[in-house]
């Protein structure tokens, strides 16, 4: 068995796998500072052990299919830190191991790792635990009671999350200062909206992710709220805590925009956003859990490629069109 420290494989766009997933894992990183700050050392150790057994993992699925160990590929650890962050402070730690398991073991490497995988290995995860054990995925201790979450797991009182109380069309009582840092309960790392603003702001610049993709999920997404509110305070209101409650812009900035799993074409790109926006919210509304991000990332996964042909098609009947109308007017 290898071990290579050389420059990986190209990832769509052009650039470098180890210029993406660098800058993704940098970001990732910083967004797993308030978690820390906010649910003390379980955060950090959640975190940190998912990207560790995320790595394991992939060594693991190396060594049994007898491929090369890429040192320089981050993305293991990426997947890990997607799963922890997406799940709550509270979780038993087996849960982020089963998922760990499943997005390395089975949406990932199987597929040929690293810019090969259909699907977003890290939604996949965290959709196949919600399935198995939403009681734990879901499940919330209450922030406002102050103090810092205990190492060992252990059965504590839990509180609805601002999307449970959406879910009954209850309006949550949520300072805005709180909705936009992300101290209230949710996913520990993906409630934090400006946080996850910046971080996105920071891949854009670094052309490491496309802006099309989270303009045209949010957009949709907001556009949804905004048609059919599910609170009785009008548009506004319910566009903010559609948009600021759960996983919805972590889904949009983070998961929707990774360039393994998304369109190649600018129209295929908006196309994408926007279809993941609207099925995110029809989730949200007829869906069987509070929060279903995952689930839409893994949806529009797989329209991926069928919107790339799609577009090229129309783009290719613009083309035969034009050129047909151009003939006629020579002729004539």
């Amino acid at each position: 068995m290898k071990l290579l420290e050389g420059s990986l494989r190209r990832l769509p766009g052009g650039r470098s796998s180890e210029g993406i997933l660098g800058d993704m894992l940098a970001v990732l990183l910083v967004t797993s500072v308030l978690p820390v700050v906010y649910h003390g050392l379980r955060a950090a150790l959640l975190i940190g052990g998912s990207m560790l057994l995320s790595f394991a993992f992939y060594v693991l699925a190396q060594l049994l299919g007898s491929r090369r160990i890429w040192v320089a590929d981050c993305s293991p650890l990426i997947t890990g830190a997607v799963i922890a962050l997406l799940l709550p402070a509270n979780v038993p730690f087996w849960v982020v191991a089963v998922a760990d398991a499943f997005a390395i073991l089975v949406a990932k490497e199987p597929f040929g790792g690293t810019g090969r995988n259909p699907f977003n290995p890290g939604a996949a995860g965290v959709a196949f635990v919600t399935v198995l054990w939403p009681q734990y995925v879901f499940s919330y201790y209450n922030m406002s009671a102050g103090g810092t979450l205990p190492l060992v797991w252990r059965e504590m009182e839990t509180v609805p999350s601002p999307a449970a109380w959406l879910r009954e069309g209850i309006q949550p009582e949520i300072m805005p200062f709180e909705m936009l840092w992300g101290r209230f309960e949710g996913p520990m790392g993906a409630t934090a909206a400006v946080v996850i603003g910046a971080g996105t702001l920071f891949l854009i610049v670094r052309k490491s992710a496309d802006w099309r993709i989270p303009v045209a999920f949010l957009a949709a997404a907001a556009l949804y709220a905004a048609l059919f509110p599910r609170l009785l305070g009008g548009a506004v209101i319910s566009v903010k805590y559609e948009l600021l409650s759960g996983s919805l812009i972590f889904c949009a900035c983070y998961l929707a925009s990774d360039p393994c799993t998304s369109p190649r074409t600018k129209g295929g790109k908006w196309m994408y956003g926007a279809l993941g926006g609207i099925l995110l919210m029809l989730l949200r509304n007829y869906g069987a859990y509070e929060q279903g991000g995952c689930f839409a990332i893994l949806l529009i996964n797989a329209f991926s490629p069928l919107i790339d042909r799609v577009v090229l098609y129309g783009r290719r009947e613009v083309l035969r069109r034009g050129k047909a109308l151009g003939s006629q007017k020579q002729n004539s």
